[in-house]
């Protein structure tokens, strides 16, 4: 299996070998790909908005976190 270095190593010598136009092209293509992502991302996200409503107390949970810190779990070692 190829290392993450080498794979990076071969992709970067590829484009310089490209000509500009090629490398325009291929940022494009990454852009695009980096669009569509955050796209999707953002459908998912507004698609599930609000499932947890009614399923959480959220203040009940804030603090239950909160004094759940205050507990040691660290056993104390006696000199």
């Amino acid at each position: 299996m190829l290392s993450v270095k080498t794979i990076e190593n071969k992709i970067i010598t590829k484009l310089r070998d490209l000509p500009e136009e090629g490398k325009r092209e291929v940022l494009e293509y990454i852009e695009n790909l980096k669009n569509k992502k955050t796209e999707k991302t953002l459908k998912l996200l507004k698609k599930t908005a609000g499932a947890w409503k009614g399923l959480v107390d959220a203040e009940k949970l804030k603090k239950d976190i909160s004094s759940d810190r205050l507990i040691s779990t660290r056993t104390r070692v006696k000199f």
